[in-house]
């Protein structure tokens, strides 16, 4: 990633509010206090002494992603970004993004916990499915874009007038995404829009919308359909929809849809400590693939292929407006 991408990230914070990640008004100390406090309160878990929730909280406190979340309980496009690349980049270099090797805690963000596995192969399968339906005169959209690498890493060599759209409510991530088509040299093919996606208001303009980041956090089953309406009235007959979704862990149904086979349950349970005991966090809305199935069809669409990461956690949808 870009310096300029980096320090905007440290000198700059989200304007907006968005469903993904929250500051809470408060420092980081503050922050911590507030969940220490928590931990405290609650005390001991069945699986995780109040000690060992503790411990976790300072380990957090010492890497910038960590930081992060325990101020806002999300992640924003940046460091969703940083995630998704890191089996490019610090997986191979064994350094973050304080030029750091990574703490212990740090590599299990992004090397073990299931979902950042799952994150980061659903995001590669996205630009495969994207790459193999380009075509010349093509319009992409990218709704929520974040740093929209999804579309700016893809191979545009062979393709004549395409243009691609990047739709996000977070200002920051906008200002990111814009550098990055910058240094890809694809600015001058992108248009950047700050807007609330439930309100796109678009008609037939674009041949392919590729959309991750929002079903996750949004428990509202009405308004997850009147999303997926808004993406069918945008869409050009005959275009694609490609999108995701999280399944249920096993903690929450006994039918999981996770090849359990392919889950490292001590992983796992460190995953559920973290992000659902100690940092509340908002990506814990849940679908199974028939509720997601339904609720694209009542959008109007055809479900081509549902395709699963190894561990059958964050599938893609590949839906196709006939």
């Amino acid at each position: 990633m870009s310096a300029s991408i980096t320090s905007l990230h440290a000198d700059k914070l989200a304007k907006q509010a968005n469903i993904s990640h929250v500051r809470r008004n408060l420092s980081l100390e503050e922050s911590i206090d507030s969940i220490k406090n928590k931990i405290k309160t609650r005390g001991d878990l069945p699986y995780a002494s109040m000690t060992h929730q503790l411990k976790l909280v300072d380990e957090l406190a010492q890497f910038e992603i960590g930081k992060f979340l325990l101020q806002t309980g999300g992640l924003n496009g940046y460091w969703t970004h940083y995630a998704i690349n890191h089996p490019q980049r610090g997986r191979l270099t064994g350094i973050n993004s304080e030029n750091k090797s990574f703490t212990s805690l740090e590599s299990f963000l992004l090397d073990k916990a299931p979902t950042a596995l799952a994150t980061q192969q659903r995001f590669e399968i996205f630009k495969q499915e994207i790459q193999k339906r380009l075509h010349d005169e093509m319009n992409l959209a990218s709704i929520p874009c974040g740093l929209m690498a999804e579309l700016l890493d893809l191979d545009f060599s062979q393709l004549t007038n395409f243009s691609i759209l990047g739709v996000d409510i977070d200002s920051e991530s906008l200002t990111q995404s814009q550098q990055l088509a910058k240094s890809r040299e694809l600015a001058a093919l992108c248009t950047f829009i700050e807007k609330d996606a439930w309100d796109l208001n678009r008609n037939e303009e674009f041949d392919l919308i590729t959309s991750n980041g929002l079903s996750i956090y949004e428990p509202d089953e009405q308004k997850i359909i009147a999303l997926y309406r808004q993406f069918f009235s945008a869409l050009k007959p005959k275009g694609w929809l490609i999108t995701s979704f999280l399944s249920p862990p096993p903690t929450l149904e006994q039918q999981t849809e996770w090849d359990l086979k392919m889950v490292n349950s001590e992983d796992a349970l460190l995953q559920k400590i973290l992000f659902v005991d100690i940092l509340e966090g908002k990506w814990q809305v849940f679908r199974s693939e028939q509720t997601v199935r339904s609720q694209i069809e009542q959008a109007g669409f055809e479900v081509i292929e549902i395709l699963y990461d190894k561990a059958h956690i964050f599938p893609t949808v590949i839906a196709k407006k006939n």
